[in-house]
């Protein structure tokens, strides 16, 4: 209405249209009409790019797993059989004691951790090649035997778990207190985390003890943990304290750390306590256990972020929190919950995990102990509907414990049968240790792609097409007002 009315008030500018030809002005149109619909697809493919920043291919059929090292018993590679005979007589060496827990690769080696619970343990880090040289190799304990001198505060004294950076650092999580399914469990040494420069080939330990305040070395048990290699490097810490559970976030920089606190999300429930395996039934009551980390991505504010997962071992949940949060170390001071307005509960899962690890893609791989199954989660979709199973069998999968990946595309499981290593039921006459392997085409999350921070809008690449469409749009308009 308003352009009719300014036609016929304004005789000159009629006068003025009318001096161009009628088939200029229609070839005018076609070129605006094009030019308009050129910044309408630049502004739907920018858009696109903001939305689809962190999408990920569409998940691939796995290969299926196989078994490439099984042990009845953990061996080691002694310095001469009358060493080993000298540990077997003064239970310095109790075969059915040494259980594999953890797994990571570097280089030509995957590194097993085997955590003292019991007596009996004489290296808690050891070694074995990835190449396949025999079904159930000795392991070389890590970094050498004297570093796993027991009761040597110096030396490796409970190892659960390790992680491998992008930068060949090993983060290793040393519990300090020895024999934790004991009556008297050992707290002489302090709960550390260790590092060591695996690039050197000197495999010199750095030793960081955690604080009091941050851990109790009478009730903590430091069991899993992811590393962020960004602003100085942080690692997030599973501690599933009867007690006191939380997720520690140690800084590298500056050697700093502090606990996270949510009693809803990180501590056991009743009705998933209870584990049935192979006709086999143990409760467990485990607060927070298993921990992932995600790709980076963008925030709305144009920020680098990323999403750590966790749940607690006896759990049907799955729990979603941004490192950003974890990394607000005032959230530590303020009790129990207060980082619960932060935390997502992405649904359930048809049951209880252990280990977990990402991919570089964003896909999750996960346990489901109950019903011997493996399992794999692309994070872009619901959680809830997106669960995929890629492996069950009841005789090969019995309890998932850690998976890690190599630099070929291979991801690596441990299974060891823990029900039984706990109720006191190992039988050196079964499997009760096996390595299974599967190609993925893809590598650990520690080497997810980096993401720029936009500045100085999170938005201006897909603003700017969108003010240049209507600008043009606008002058299409007048062009046939």
């Amino acid at each position: 209405m308003w352009h009719w009315k300014r036609r016929v008030c304004s005789g000159s500018r009629l006068r003025r249209q009318s001096l161009l030809p009628r088939r200029l002005r229609r070839t005018l149109a076609r070129i605006m009409l094009s030019l308009f619909l050129l910044a309408l697809a630049a502004t739907a493919a920018a858009q696109n790019l903001q939305n689809t920043s962190t999408a990920r291919a569409p998940t691939p059929r796995r290969e299926q797993f196989r078994v490439i090292y099984e042990w009845n018993a953990i061996d080691f590679q002694w310095a001469s059989p009358e060493e080993r005979e000298a540990y077997l007589n003064t239970s310095r060496y109790i075969p059915r004691n040494v259980l594999i827990s953890g797994i990571n690769f570097y280089g030509e080696n995957l590194f097993l951790t085997l955590p003292r619970m019991l007596e009996g343990v004489p290296a808690t880090l050891a070694t074995i090649p990835v190449r396949q040289v025999d079904t159930a190799p000795k392991l070389s304990p890590f970094p050498s035997w004297s570093a796993n001198t027991l009761g040597d505060c110096a030396a490796l004294q409970f190892v659960q778990n390790v992680e491998i950076d992008r930068n060949g650092i090993m983060w290793i999580l040393d519990n300090g207190r020895i024999g934790t399914l004991t009556q008297k469990p050992d707290t002489k040494c302090p709960p550390s985390i260790v590092m060591i420069d695996l690039k050197t080939g000197k495999n010199e330990m750095e030793r960081i003890p955690l604080p009091k305040e941050t851990v109790n070395a009478s009730t903590s048990y430091l069991n899993d943990l992811v590393v962020d290699n960004r602003d100085g490097d942080y690692a997030y810490i599973t501690d599933n304290s009867a007690v006191d559970p939380g997720i520690i976030v140690f800084r590298r920089s500056d050697k700093k750390s502090w606990k996270i606190r949510d009693s809803k999300s990180m501590l056991s429930v009743s009705e998933a306590a209870v584990f049935r395996i192979n006709g086999t039934t143990i409760n467990l009551p485990v607060n927070i256990d298993g921990i992932a980390l995600g790709p980076q991505f963008l925030t709305e504010e144009g920020y680098v972020d990323r999403t750590v997962y966790f749940t607690p071992l006896s759990s049907f949940h799955m729990y979603a929190v941004n490192a950003s949060i974890l990394r607000n170390e005032s959230l530590s001071s303020t009790g129990d919950g207060a980082i619960r307005p932060y935390i997502k509960d992405l649904g359930t899962k048809p049951s209880q995990t252990d280990g977990m690890k990402m991919d570089s893609t964003g896909t999750l791989f996960f346990g489901l102990i109950g019903n011997s199954t493996i399992a794999e989660w692309n994070t872009t979709t619901d959680f809830r509907v997106g669960q995929r199973t890629i492996a069950r069998d009841p005789n090969y999968i019995q309890w998932v414990d850690r998976f890690t990946f190599d630099d070929s595309g291979n991801i690596y499981v441990v299974i060891n049968r823990l029900y039984n290593f706990i109720k006191n039921q190992v039988s050196l006459d079964e499997v009760n240790y096996r390595i299974l392997k599967s190609h993925t085409g893809t590598k650990s999350y520690i080497f997810s792609p980096d993401v720029t921070p936009v500045a100085p809008s999170p938005h201006g690449a897909a603003t700017a097409p969108a003010v240049c469409a209507s600008l043009l749009l606008l002058a299409f308009a007048h062009l046939f007002a």
